[in-house]
């Protein structure tokens, strides 16, 4: 018996959304875009800018990085050619310090690859910014990244609709 409620409330329930859905398209098709928001960024002089930027932050923080890593190779090559000969307690006193060198590059290492993420959160955070915003304005019902999808037509593609409305932004500042 309960089965048989169980059947017809289900029945019932379909029946309800699939002419929800099929009166709603009645009125016309959703329109669909597709983006490809990594291209957007290369079309776009924005983009290209931006990820110029990019790049420059982090070619200092890999910079800053080589730096920390000489620095602690030194003093580890230092210790290392006079370990034999110094007593226990700068022996210890040069261990602590390569610790302390070890942990600050980690600390360094963790933090730079945590301001890296940050600054292209950013950046995908103003893309996504620009595509809301054309949904918005073009009115479209869905915009999907091109990068998750099987197929798509070109006819779809707000791409270059995009790239041209990153090109109207100011310029990145990481």
């Amino acid at each position: 018996m309960k089965e048989r409620n169980l059947g017809w409330v289900l029945l019932a329930l379909g029946s309800i959304i699939l002419f929800s859905t099929t009166t709603t398209w009645a009125a016309g098709s959703p329109k669909i875009g597709i983006v490809d928001a990594v291209g957007a960024l290369q079309q776009s002089q924005w983009g290209k800018a931006a990820t110029e930027e990019l790049k420059k932050a982090a070619e200092k923080m890999d910079a800053d990085l080589d730096q920390k890593q000489k620095a602690f190779a030194g003093v580890k090559d230092e210790f290392d050619k006079k370990k034999d000969v110094l007593d226990q307690k700068s022996k210890s006193k040069k261990e602590q310090e390569l610790r302390d060198l070890q942990q600050e590059g980690q600390k360094f290492l963790n933090e730079s690859k945590g301001k890296l993420n940050d600054l292209q959160a950013s950046l995908a955070k103003k893309v996504h910014e620009v595509v809301e915003k054309l949904a918005k304005d073009e009115k479209y019902d869905f915009i999907f990244e091109k990068t998750g999808l099987v197929f798509a037509t070109d006819k779809d593609d707000i791409t270059k609709q995009v790239a041209k409305e990153l090109d109207k932004l100011p310029p990145w500042k990481p």
